[in-house]
């Protein structure tokens, strides 16, 4: 699948902010593998200010993984405009989609996504303001959501990837509901990098994200969490907290 014209990245509220981001393998979950349960927090940066937060939630489990989100930021040039995104997804074993919700409140401006998937489609329907649409999409066998301004969605990815070939490319075709459009990102593994984060170290491995249009920044660690998400021509910073 190739680039279409529209890209992973977007604006909301003026504000521009990417969705869009071993032992050789990657980091999906696998059979016979326990439960697990991993809560996180990512504080949100332009130009140096903090202007947001989102907390996710990713649970997984032998065969299905869920994922739960809220995203809370505010135009930089207009503090009093705020913006809520809360999510819920399923997705396989392997990161493949199941079912997609999103709510938004944009200033007081409401609106809805909600997504079903067949094999090779993925159909979304969209509400608000009084108003509905819905849309079809084709997609490959294999694929992921890399929903805009939801960065926790880099996860997914970072656990797709396959460590330990410096410098060679990997494809991942992702979907974009909010763009009502679909991609391919190639992502090249750079080096082992240490990073001062919360005033700890962190050891990481660096990667790099090519949407054809745009290069984002990725600072893994060991357990396959971004815990830096950088693109540094748009000052937009993107740091986990512990």
């Amino acid at each position: 699948m190739t680039m279409r014209r529209r890209h992973i990245i977007s604006s909301a509220v003026a504000v521009v902010i990417v969705a869009v981001l071993g032992s050789g393998t990657g980091g999906a979950p696998q059979k016979g593998k326990k439960d697990s349960r991993q809560a996180g927090e990512y504080g949100i940066y332009v130009a140096g200010k903090h202007i947001g937060t989102e907390k996710y939630v990713l649970a997984s489990s032998e065969g299905s993984v869920t994922s739960s989100s809220t995203l809370d930021f505010s135009d930089p040039s207009d503090a009093r405009k705020k913006v809520t995104v809360e999510t819920k997804l399923e997705m396989d074993g392997q990161y493949l989609p199941r079912a997609y919700e999103l709510k938004s409140d944009m200033d007081g401006q409401k609106g809805n996504i909600r997504g079903r998937f067949a094999p090779n489609q993925a159909i979304f329907e969209y509400s608000g303001s009084g108003k509905s649409q819905r849309q079809g999409l084709l997609v490959p066998e294999r694929y992921t959501i890399l929903d805009t301004n939801l960065f926790h969605h880099f996860l997914f990815l970072a656990r797709l990837f396959k460590y330990g070939n410096t410098g060679a490319a990997q494809t991942f075709d992702v979907v974009i509901p909010q763009e009502k459009d679909t991609g391919a990102l190639k992502i090249s593994e750079l080096q082992k990098e240490t990073l001062l984060i919360n005033g700890k170290k962190v050891d990481t491995t660096h990667l790099l994200v090519d949407s054809g249009t745009m290069r984002i920044q990725l600072w893994v660690d060991d357990n396959r969490v971004p815990r830096k998400i950088a693109v540094p021509e748009k000052g937009i910073e993107v740091v986990h907290k512990d």
